[in-house]
């Protein structure tokens, strides 16, 4: 590990900050592994405009991190369109708009991966952390897959089995009991207040990624994925 020019072991960075006690690293897929926010708006922008729904910067903001389910009704509820659509039929919209996401990532690719991730995963798992994908979406796998990440997430959160989705913190609190750990000693890395929101109620050190203004809630802030670091996020904790 390296901060200022000098290497460090993980003995040395727990001197630091106490940061010995943990052990679990959880993470979000989009924005915090690979840049493919910007394809679930585009699809979800789609979806909005042929619902004949506005499409506003605090609709785009509200949807990021939700379930597909919980982003249907965000936008069936901004065009006051709720009572017109069934159960069956919403979920048919949901269906729609991954339709439309699948397609946009046809040729994801390991060129996807944000710059920083690859040698945090490497200093994760050579600190011997345990790491959990976290995501809220279903396809998480098949990203993860097209991105050949499978060796650093072998253990993926499936939210189809969850009572609630983000912010619920029971994505985090099932991520953290597949390492056996609590979530007081795990880390947690998000880009959006839905999941910063979960990170924090369910306990975990919440790591926000990105701009001030979304990542407000957490409570080690960085600016972008090459700031990812076992040093950094040990200093700024201590």
């Amino acid at each position: 590990m390296k901060i200022k020019g000098y290497f460090l072991n993980l003995s040395e960075v727990a001197q630091m900050s106490n940061f010995e006690q943990y052990s679990g690293a959880l993470f979000d897929l989009h924005g915090v592994i690979a840049d493919t926010s910007k394809y679930h708006l585009q699809a979800w922008h789609q979806l909005a405009t042929e619902l004949g729904v506005e499409w506003t910067s605090t609709l785009a903001q509200s949807v990021v991190g939700m379930s597909r389910s919980d982003a249907v009704t965000a936008i069936l509820h901004a065009g006051n369109l709720e009572r017109q659509y069934s159960v069956q039929q919403q979920t048919a919209l949901g269906d729609h708009k991954n339709e439309m996401y699948l397609k946009l990532i046809a040729h994801m690719s390991p060129a996807d991966i944000l710059p920083g991730v690859i040698d945090f995963l490497n200093d994760l798992q050579q600190h011997h952390f345990g790491i959990v994908l976290a995501s809220a979406s279903v396809n998480a796998p098949l990203e993860i897959q097209r991105m050949a990440l499978e060796s650093y997430f072998p253990l993926i959160v499936d939210p189809a089995t969850l009572a609630h989705n983000k912010p619920a913190p029971d994505i985090y609190q099932q991520a953290a009991a597949m390492l056996n750990r609590s979530p007081q000693q795990c880390l947690g890395f998000e880009d959006s207040q839905t999941g910063l929101a979960a990170l924090n109620a369910a306990g975990v050190i919440s790591i926000g990624i990105g701009e001030e203004a979304e990542i407000a809630t957490a409570q080690v802030k960085l600016p972008n994925t090459s700031a990812l670091s076992l040093a950094n996020i040990a200093q700024m904790i201590g």
